[in-house]
């Protein structure tokens, strides 16, 4: 299905400064128009806000939160000469405090994390419809710490984090959402391999534990994470990555999923205003609650060129391919975007 939208966005940001405390807060209103299929259209506003405390020379406390309301639509069932959309209104909104100490040589820290959507009814395009909500909302609970330290011309850094999906009883069988925790620990490493070259790695183990899991499941995987950095001659920058870790929120899988992603990034600078970026992404995710596969790959091509005054215009494509092991599930998403951005 083809369809063309407009979109917008005005974001007003600012900060204060108060002795040793800083607050920065930000305001974001956005809104995407689809004349073809109006359900579908898109309305969001959100407020964050962060704050930054030094309790001692050596003690820094930061507190940040955010909430944003979302009206959006999408299609339901599609039939020859028949289509039913909906619209519905979410509720996402995170919080998090962490305690930054500078000692033994290095840093220590400790971040609690709340996260939470909350999903609302949605109203049919078709009359008579009952007003009903389709999917499970998204909770995630983090508690992370570690200690990060020179070492070698670079950092070293240990991390223990923890990790839960609460999921409310009752939506659990309706909405085949199921909670799970994960713990992980793991070791990193960065620092300059030479000029223009930046390399940093991570590895260690993760379990994942739930009522809900089969017993033939692997509760303990690799965790994996690695980053390169490769500022080439003119203008050019290279960046690749790899990740491995299990995702317990915004999935597909009742459950969690084990995903691996590769990414790879060109980004050149063809004159002084006119820039090029080039993106490629393919992950591939192994459910756990289900024996089932999904792999979706994705690409862009971006031109930025940057007027006065801090205006740009943005000319961006985009291919979405995702293939999973239920063939008639595939899908493909093509894209073609214009857009427009200024400051002031």
């Amino acid at each position: 299905m083809r369809a063309s939208f407009d979109e917008a966005k005005i974001a007003l940001r600012g900060s204060l400064a108060l002795e040793d405390t800083q607050l920065a807060y930000g305001l974001t209103v956005s809104g995407r128009r689809v004349p073809r299929y109006r359900f579908a259209d898109e309305r969001k506003i959100g407020l964050e806000v962060g704050l930054t405390r030094d309790l001692g020379e050596a003690v820094k406390l930061t507190l940040r939160g955010s909430i944003e309301q979302r009206r959006e639509g999408d299609i339901f069932l599609a039939l020859p000469g028949l289509l039913i959309g909906y619209r519905k209104a979410d509720i996402a909104a995170a919080a998090s405090a962490g305690l930054t100490v500078e000692h033994w040589g290095g840093k220590s820290h400790l971040t609690a994390a709340l996260s939470n959507l909350n999903r609302g009814n949605v109203d049919f395009t078709l009359r008579g419809l009952p007003r009903v909500q389709l999917e499970a909302g998204n909770r995630l609970a983090e508690l992370t710490g570690g200690h990060i330290r020179a070492l070698f011309g670079g950092e070293v850094g240990a991390t223990l984090q923890y990790r839960t999906n609460p999921i409310p009883a009752e939506e659990q069988q309706p909405f085949e959402r199921f909670p799970a925790e994960t713990l992980r620990g793991s070791l990193a490493y960065g620092r300059p391999l030479a000029e223009g070259i930046t390399l940093m790695a991570e590895a260690g183990m993760i379990g994942v534990r739930s009522p809900e899991l089969g017993k033939t499941v692997d509760t303990i995987r690799p965790f994996l994470k690695a980053e390169l950095a490769w500022q080439l001659p003119r203008d050019t920058m290279l960046k690749a990555g790899f990740t491995r870790d299990i995702q317990l929120a915004d999935i597909d899988d009742p459950l969690g999923e084990d995903v691996r992603t590769v990414a790879l990034s060109l980004e050149k600078a063809l004159t002084e205003k006119l820039k090029l970026t080039l993106a490629y992404e393919k992950a591939r995710s192994d459910w756990l609650y289900y024996d089932y596969r999904t792999r979706t790959t994705s690409t862009m091509a971006t031109l930025h060129y940057t007027l006065d005054k801090g205006a740009a215009v943005v000319l961006e494509y985009s291919r979405l391919i995702r293939r999973e092991a239920d063939e008639t599930a595939d899908f493909r998403i093509d894209g073609l975007a214009a857009r427009f951005s200024g400051s002031f």
